[in-house]
């Protein structure tokens, strides 16, 4: 089943290079200054006229040094937080264009980012239990799309489509998965160039060069330049490597040499990128589950022969990075943003950057799952001043567009991360297909995490009645969306 979005995305994106201006992670950056350049690269600044297409269309203000909240979670030792405000400039690319952009709008605006304040973990308590109580702690909220899924649910989001400043039309936002992430037109929680997150979240898969070269006869690029990297093609491959190292006879993470890593977090977006969404929109507007297909079941059954039926193949809640730093995984399932992390940029054997596979060659188009477990934004219910919010927030995601952006994608990612050509081009490839589903928020973890569920942790592919035993809980939970989302005023 084709979903209209995945083509609209596609049919806007082709339009967008035709205009000379890219979505709001492409490569082409038409309209930006030098001197946003040169922000990024360290290079001379030289002032050009900027695109109109990138103007804000705000108004100016003068908040008075109003002090502008933000709410976000504080796993990854901070990590989110660095992503949205930096103390001072740090020499790193990225941190230093997050510290330009926010010293922008705090200049243009006479208004102070303030530190965010930090969640305990995922724990979205404090912001849940204050607006409860009548308390706007925060502004705006940046944090796992799930739990802000379950603060719109609580009708704690404020409907940003009626903030008058807010422009989804410009590239800052991606609008697509915006809309994925709402009906009736009424939009809780959105994705933009506010945060580091929202860049660089986007699912891949890494190969390492060394273990191919020197043990496959496959050039992986050429396969999904070709379109014939499938689900299929993947596991035929997988199924032709893996070594008991230390000849113990037992397959272990830590010693042997395995085909395919990831953690079972990750397996969900195999079912993105192989274009079986969950839910689709029906005549009244309404998401419905349109998951149980033979396509599923034929899904399902191909992840649990490459992962669960083979022996080294290694996926779990405990699986990480390590054998594929150590130069002992073929094939890993991550994010993009390990790749600009330090470990990997510090990786001896040199690797390449792939997107996932498609179902098979008569798919379209390569998939990848748009936040990837990132955080995305919410601005909550209450506040004092919503037009105040609204340019403030589109401030920061417009100057987000024109100095974190490259910083991160041209300079981090395609410079530090991907170390050739092609996985450059890889990079383009994988961020042109970014989408999403309306139950990635709204389904807690029900059934569009199946995958999740059935191949990463229970390593089970008995579909039928996984779908029979889930499938009332989903319906429950989506049905509650719709009534928040009609009865929101």
């Amino acid at each position: 089943m084709k979903n209209a979005k995945h083509i609209r995305l596609c049919m806007a994106a082709l339009l967008l290079l035709a205009m000379g201006v890219t979505s709001a992670c492409g490569d082409a950056d038409a309209g930006k200054t030098d001197a946003v350049t040169d922000a990024a690269t360290g290079g001379e600044t030289e002032a050009v006229t900027e695109d109109p297409t990138l103007m804000d269309n705000l108004p100016e203000k003068d908040f008075g040094g109003y002090e502008y909240k933000i709410y976000t979670r504080g796993c990854c030792a901070g990590g989110h937080k660095d992503g949205v405000w930096q103390l001072e400039e740090t020499g790193e690319v990225v941190d230093d264009a997050v510290f330009a952009r926010n010293k922008t709008v705090e200049d243009r605006f006479n208004c102070v980012i303030r530190e965010p304040e930090m969640a305990e973990g995922e724990d979205i308590s404090v912001l849940t239990n204050s607006l409860m109580a009548g308390d706007a702690i925060a502004d705006l909220a940046i944090h796992h799309f799930r739990f802000l899924g379950d603060l719109a649910l609580q009708q704690l989001c404020a409907d940003v489509n009626t903030l008058e400043y807010l422009d989804f039309d410009k590239p800052w936002w991606n609008k697509y998965l915006i809309e994925n992430y709402s009906i009736f037109d009424k939009y809780f929680v959105i994705n933009g160039t506010v945060n580091v997150d929202n860049i660089t979240e986007v699912s891949i898969i890494l190969f390492n060069k060394t273990l191919t070269r020197d043990q496959l006869d496959v050039n992986f690029y050429d396969l999904v330049k070709e379109g014939k990297w499938t689900i299929d093609k993947m596991t035929e491959i997988v199924k032709s490597f893996g070594a008991d190292l230390n000849g113990d006879g037992k397959i272990e993470f830590d010693k042997d040499e395995l085909a395919f890593t990831g953690n079972a977090g990750f397996m969900f977006q195999f079912q993105v990128a192989m274009d079986q969404p969950t839910t689709q929109i029906n005549d009244a507007g309404e998401p419905e589950l349109c998951i149980n297909t033979e396509k599923m079941t034929n899904i399902v059954n191909k992840m649990y022969d490459m992962v669960c039926a083979y022996d080294y193949s290694m996926v779990g809640n405990d699986i990480g990075s390590q054998a594929f730093l150590d130069g002992r995984s073929l094939l890993y399932v991550d994010k993009i943003t390990t790749c600009i992390g330090a470990q990997f940029r510090e990786m001896e054997d040199d690797y390449g950057i792939l997107p996932l596979p498609k179902y098979d060659e008569a798919q379209d188009n390569y998939y990848s799952h748009a936040s990837a477990h990132s955080d995305c934004l919410a601005v909550p219910v209450l506040n004092e001043d919503f037009e105040r919010a609204s340019i403030i927030l589109e401030a920061l995601a417009a100057e987000g567009y024109k100095t974190i952006r490259p910083a991160v994608y041209d300079v981090a990612i395609k410079q530090k991360g991907a170390r050739d050509e092609d996985s450059a081009a890889m990079i383009d490839l994988i961020y042109a297909g970014r989408t999403g589903d309306f139950a990635d928020l709204y389904d807690e973890w029900g059934l569009v995490y199946t995958l999740d569920h059935m191949i990463g942790r229970s390593q089970i592919n008995t579909w039928a009645s996984y779908y029979k035993s889930n499938e009332k809980a989903s319906v429950k939970r989506l049905a509650k969306a719709v009534e928040v989302f009609s009865s929101f005023e």
